[in-house]
């Protein structure tokens, strides 16, 4: 980490915020800020405001103090704003109402973009037009640390604790499904409605290829993806579907013993390549939802998007292979295996 020109009046703050009130995967891009700040100034107390939805990603986190979750103050930012009182606080995802009540219960510094409509409403404004996907996200969030601070810092991802209580039930899960634990692979078809998807009966071909090479296939999923998993379980009678099944505490566990990875641009993607797992994400080319900004940042994950050269079809997901994604998945965890 190299810092340039830090400000002494900066020097003093203790209490720091993050607010990211979204989803799984935002808050997996957002811990690397966490551990950014925590590098220029390792004794803040630094709070991180979020919802109960993402607390499963947080446990044991080395590089935040304390989370506050939204829901506890019936989502009212200003009894948090003014019962927490942060000196500073970064807006990576910014909400009108989030900053408003920053700025009423007079947080001195409050750091987002320069391109809302309540911009003046921060104190410190970012130049970066997300949107154009010039970055990655983690790497946008970053760089508001470092336009504060007026430093360069690394991105880093953080990885996610796995809960052992929940390793157990998972582990007896499986075998009771008589899942080969030492060689399966996770299948995650869905999407939450945030992205534009893989077909499910690609994940049936590429699921039905897996079990042909040796490789249990487990299906995950929320309850109302039910059908995603009986379509993949149509190419691939095999595969076993446990959507519904499990909460995110185990989820995070299955992933952590699991062989590999493939999912559409969602947070269960973005945990599996935090836990190092090797992770294939299928994304469209918009740049909005591109792999170029949303894409996973661990160390054994590689994505794949529609390759064609016709402008109507830059999004149409169908045009991934399943004999791409098979080969790319088997790439991934013969390098992890080195």
């Amino acid at each position: 980490m190299q810092i340039m020109n830090f400000g002494n009046s900066y020097k003093d703050i203790q209490n720091i915020a993050v607010v990211r009130t979204d989803r799984l995967g935002d808050m997996i891009l957002t811990l690397p800020m966490c551990r950014g700040i925590k590098e220029i100034s390792p004794k803040c107390n630094l709070t991180l405001i979020a919802r109960k939805y993402v607390e499963p990603l947080l446990y044991e986190c080395e590089y935040i103090d304390n989370v506050i979750f939204i829901e506890n103050y019936n989502n009212d930012f200003r009894k948090i704003f003014r019962f927490h009182n942060p000196e500073l606080a970064f807006f990576p995802r910014p909400r009108f109402n989030e900053v408003y009540w920053a700025y009423k219960s007079g947080v001195p510094h409050r750091v987002g973009s320069a391109y809302r409509w309540y911009s003046f409403l921060f104190s410190h404004k970012v130049k970066d037009h997300r949107k154009v996907a010039k970055y990655n996200e983690a790497k946008y969030n970053l760089r508001m640390v470092e336009s504060f601070f007026n430093c360069k810092l690394e991105l880093h991802y953080v990885k996610v604790n796995v809960k052992q209580e929940a390793l157990k039930k998972v582990r007896s899960m499986l075998d009771t499904l008589n899942i080969n634990i030492n060689k399966f692979v996770v299948l995650h078809p869905g999407s939450g409605g945030s992205t534009i998807v893989w077909p499910p009966y690609k994940f049936g071909e590429l699921a039905d290829l897996l079990i042909r090479f040796g490789y249990d296939v487990i299906i995950t999923g929320t309850e109302k993806e039910t059908q995603l998993g009986l379509t993949i379980q149509e190419y691939a009678p095999s595969a076993k579907s446990i959507m519904g099944r499990l909460d995110l505490y185990e989820i995070i566990a299955l992933i952590s013993i699991s062989k590999g990875l493939v999912a559409n641009s969602t947070g269960i993607l973005h945990i599996a390549s935090t836990l190092e797992i090797p992770t294939v994400g299928l994304f469209p080319n918009s740049p909005h939802l591109s792999a170029k900004r949303w894409g996973p940042i661990g160390p054994f994950s590689s994505t794949l998007s529609p390759q064609t050269t016709i402008p109507e079809k830059i999004d149409d997901m169908s045009l991934i292979k399943s004999e791409d994604v098979f080969k790319e998945l088997i790439t991934l965890i013969s390098k992890s295996n080195l």
